[in-house]
């Protein structure tokens, strides 16, 4: 079955394939070490025709981690620095001419601050890597060709055009928007964060944004860290669990596909896969997915899938039509809000009376009993004027509101901004203490 508008998946030489391969190799039981995952990438790989065929002598190679947030990758939440010093190791020794780690975190965060608090960089520290933060260097406006539409011109790091290899190193974890955030959502890393941003915005460009960066800039190879996966609320919720697979594939859609089917998620509904899919990029039809390795059966594991909704929380919320989508602001607050509850701070912030979160261009029908019950948020430029403009309301604009800014802003609103800062910084030394001494195995 080809690809809408008569594309085909291409190897890489160019040729349309209609079939993809995924490779599965076991890591021994909680086994991370640099030996155990060395030899469970190599095993995946050779089915795949062996790591020479991906890095070859004076490449350039670069490797796409997802380190969206600052917590380690035992948190089921960020890829393990381990596995990624492996992966610049091997490069090297097959002759690589450089080797860069490339990523740009969530938005309004510091990528180079939240790769330290994961452990990577202090992973890969005293190999001849380079750390390259893509939220600090430059730009280019790339033409994606004419069927790209609306989205036919568009920033990228320019160093993605510079590599001659890129390999892309996702976690494999559960995600409140797609039922997984795996090979094709860890390419929202490459967007630049304001453009990111303004995607999230209008919901489906963000989708078909991600696809077509993935056909111009997309991963020779794909090897997802299966070691400590992630189930339920994420992608900062996440609870960890030891799953025990290196996934690898040079088609990231096919990977997301089959990395969903063993978790027992409904792999149609991974939308970035599937629209990735639609314009040529990899195979979605399961039935067209070989797997190496090992049969099904021995790395499928049942996960807690995530839980999309926003009213679970001891707060009111109340959303709009405009300004809402769980793409941008809503699932912005919604990941605060799962993280809040995963570390037991919803007891503090209800401490006041209970909180009302107004999203967009929502109406508040109870609007003066909600202000007396407790404090009140009003989030999104698309938020009526006789709302965000009340003395007695926190309004945090934006369209979206991105994560790290809309938290901060919340709690100081809130009145909890005295506490909850020091608490942060502390939770982030210790995220960061963790982070390197699991980075050092």
């Amino acid at each position: 079955m080809a690809a809408a508008g008569g594309r085909r998946p291409r190897d890489l030489k160019g040729t349309a394939v209609e079939r993809a391969q995924v490779a599965l190799a076991p890591l021994g039981r909680e086994d991370e070490s640099e030996k155990g995952l060395e030899a469970a990438v190599r095993a995946a790989t050779d089915l795949l025709g062996g790591w020479d065929r991906f890095v070859r002598p004076g490449r350039r190679v670069l490797l796409k981690p997802n380190q969206t947030l600052w917590m380690p990758e035992k948190t089921g939440c960020t890829t393990s620095p381990r596995l990624v010093r492996v992966l610049v190791r091997m490069a090297f020794e097959a002759g690589a001419k450089e080797v860069w780690i490339a990523e740009s975190s969530g938005h309004a965060q510091q990528s180079r601050a939240v790769m330290k608090n994961t452990g990577l960089a202090a992973g890969v520290k005293d190999t001849r890597a380079r750390m390259i933060y893509l939220d600090e260097i430059a730009h280019g406006v790339y033409d994606f060709g004419p069927d790209a539409g609306d989205l036919r011109y568009m920033p990228v790091p320019e160093i993605m055009e510079r590599a001659d290899v890129i390999i892309n190193v996702p976690k494999a974890k559960t995600h409140i928007v797609d039922p997984i955030s795996c090979a094709c959502k860890n390419w929202v890393g490459v967007m630049p964060q304001s453009f990111r941003l303004f995607l999230q915005r209008q919901g489906g460009p963000y989708y078909v944004g991600n696809a077509w960066l993935l056909r111009k800039f997309g991963p020779s190879l794909t090897i997802v860290d299966g070691g400590w996966a992630g189930e339920g609320q994420g992608p900062g919720g996440n609870e960890a669990f030891w799953w025990g697979w290196i996934v690898a594939s040079a088609d990231p859609v096919a990977a997301d596909v089959t990395v969903a089917r063993l978790f027992d998620l409904d792999a149609s509904k991974v939308r970035m896969a599937t629209e990735a899919a639609r314009i040529g990029v990899g195979v979605d039809d399961p039935g067209r997915i070989d797997l190496l390795g090992a049969a099904f059966q021995d790395a499928r594991r049942p996960v807690k899938a995530a839980d999309p909704r926003v009213d679970i929380f001891p707060c009111n919320v109340i959303v709009g039509r405009r300004g809402a989508t769980l793409e941008g602001t809503l699932g912005h607050w919604k990941t605060i809000a799962d993280t809040w509850n995963g570390m037991g701070l919803w007891k503090l912030f209800t401490l006041r009376g209970r909180p009302t979160f107004l999203f967009g261009d929502g109406e508040d029908p109870d609007f003066e009993k909600h202000l007396k019950e407790g404090p009140y948020v009003v989030l999104d430029d698309a938020a009526q004027d006789r709302y965000k403009e009340h003395p007695d309301v926190t309004f945090v604009p934006g369209s979206p509101v991105p994560q790290s800014y809309m938290q901060h802003e919340m709690i100081e609103g809130m009145g909890f901004g005295a506490i909850y800062e020091p608490g942060l910084a502390v939770q982030k030394m210790i995220s960061r203490f963790k982070g390197r001494r699991q980075a050092k195995g």
